[in-house]
């Protein structure tokens, strides 16, 4: 009895962990989103020192994130996301408009590892 007891125990303990990851990962890329938007409309209002700082402290974000995560699925995918990141920071430096490119390039990534954190069932088995 008491193994069955210590193993929903430590199912409980693993759903929690999972679901509070899914929640930080979601809030988390939520935010980047955001600071990506943010550039683009500093960008359009040529406040270009705006979008310069903005673009630093969002590559800065992602690495420390990346630094701090272990459980991220795909590395190769994340390590996609920190080249675009770098885009984007180099081409507000720059003032090049291939930013929007780079900013839309960069939010389908985010997007796509905001899924690929979910758990599903296909996953799971």
């Amino acid at each position: 009895m008491k193994r069955i007891v210590i193993s929903a125990v430590i199912l409980a303990v693993m759903s929690v962990g999972c679901f509070y990851s899914v929640k930080v990962s979601s809030d988390f890329t939520d935010k980047l989103i955001s600071q990506i938007h943010e550039i683009e409309e500093s960008y359009e209002k040529n406040d270009l020192e705006t979008a310069k700082n903005t673009a630093k402290q969002l590559n800065d974000e992602w690495r420390r994130f990346v630094d701090f995560s272990i459980l991220i699925n795909d590395l190769g995918h994340a390590i996609e996301i920190t080249s675009s990141l770098a885009e984007i920071q180099s081409f507000a430096e720059d003032g090049d408009d291939e930013i929007y490119a780079a900013c839309d390039r960069a939010k389908a990534q985010i997007d796509m590892f905001r899924d690929m954190q979910m758990p599903t069932l296909w996953k799971i088995l």
